[in-house]
């Protein structure tokens, strides 16, 4: 077996390995869905560099023809996941175009007027502006972190290699068979690098992506969807942190009123809609800036920002008649759901602890007077 053909089942090899730990990855990770876009990229990729392999030890052109289209459909797979990372919409328009003008023109010169070099100039002209795409995406991101950084370098490596494969051919000086052998070892050699540059980046951006998801995870109530006591604490402390003077945080904690009477009488499936049910009222009545939390159980938090502290009464107000009329219609008209609610606004120097335990007894006494009501901590 010669070092072509060795290079050959390399590429196909490396990118099927790249595919299967991709795939992987994303059936553990269904909900970032660009993974699995990830991966059939390095499957087609794979396809491709099987079908350059027989294509070339067969001289059949069809072949060639159908594993350049291939490779182009991987590389705007690769575009589409970035997009879809992004939560962005794919620019299907462009990568369309980009296709069209990149396989038209080697339709042409690979049946009607056969011309290796002008495949290969037009070729890796798309492909660069493939990359040259990817790279805006990845760019145009406000803040990237460091991993994105990375992989904005390996995107530019890649442009870079795609533009200068047609100007290393040509400087070569290399004709006919001699030609065509001198671009199946640079198209071989610079390929491998570059799926598995690439390749590098995507894995390093989709791991960082999977830690913050866990994270995230270790930091939200996934009943209610809003932080839990360990994500809203420190939270928290930095919004007393950044008081202004004149201008106090303040803080509302609620309780779900009667509620372990839901669950003994409806069922712990019931007592959950109506947990959802009073954290999606906090999610459309609470103003910009607040942090809200299921501190455990029935409780839950809200801290108000600095300067908001005016309003908090009336805002448990709001969120208190908004519960109560939308409650029953959760248990189908059942029970009659209420919450009750204690507020405090922050003193001078008073720490989290402290306002939240004034907060607590303010809780307790809506309690204590009946339920169903709001009380501000003296």
């Amino acid at each position: 077996m010669n070092y072509y053909n060795v290079i050959g089942i390399l590429n196909t090899s490396m990118a099927a390995i790249f595919c299967i730990a991709l795939l992987e990855i994303w059936r553990n990770s269904r909900t970032l869905n660009y993974i699995g876009v990830f991966g059939l990229s390095y499957a087609i990729r794979s396809l491709c560099f099987g079908i350059f392999y027989f294509a070339f030890s067969l001289e059949n052109p069809v072949l060639r023809y159908s594993a350049n289209i291939f490779l182009l459909f991987a590389i705007m797979l690769l575009s589409i996941g970035l997009s879809n990372r992004r939560g962005r919409r794919p620019r299907y328009g462009p990568l369309l175009a980009i296709g069209a003008l990149t396989l038209g023109p080697l339709h042409y010169y690979q049946f009607m007027d056969p011309d290796l070099l002008a495949r290969v100039v037009i070729l890796n002209s798309g492909l660069a502006i493939l990359s040259l795409l990817m790279l805006l995406d990845v760019a145009r991101a406000p803040r990237r972190t460091p991993v994105e950084q990375v992989l904005l370098g390996l995107l530019l490596v890649s442009f870079a290699g795609y533009l200068l494969r047609p100007l290393f051919l040509i400087a070569s000086g290399a004709s006919g068979q001699q030609f065509e052998g001198s671009y199946w070892l640079v198209v071989s050699i610079s390929d491998a690098l570059i799926c598995a540059m690439t390749a590098v980046g995507v894995l390093a951006v989709i791991a960082s992506d999977v830690m913050d998801g866990i994270k995230s995870d270790a930091l939200i109530d996934t009943l209610s969807g809003l932080f839990n006591r360990r994500g809203f604490e420190p939270r928290a402390l930095r919004a007393m942190a950044r008081q202004a003077a004149g201008k106090p945080v303040a803080i509302i904690l609620s309780d779900l009123d009667h509620f372990k009477s839901i669950n003994d009488l409806f069922g712990h499936s019931s007592g959950d809609l109506i947990i959802r049910h009073f954290a999606d009222v906090l999610k459309e009545e609470a103003p910009g800036g607040a942090i809200m939390a299921r501190l455990g159980g029935e409780e839950f938090a809200i801290m108000l920002p600095s300067g908001a502290a005016v309003a908090a009464h009336e805002l448990a107000e709001e969120i208190r008649t908004a519960f109560k009329q939308t409650a029953p219609d959760i248990m189908s008209g059942e029970a009659s759901p209420t919450a009750s609610f204690g507020i405090a606004i922050a003193r001078e120097d008073e720490n989290l602890e402290a306002l939240m335990d004034r907060a607590d007894r303010a809780l307790y006494r809506a309690k204590g007077d009946g339920r169903d009501r709001v009380h501000l901590a003296e």
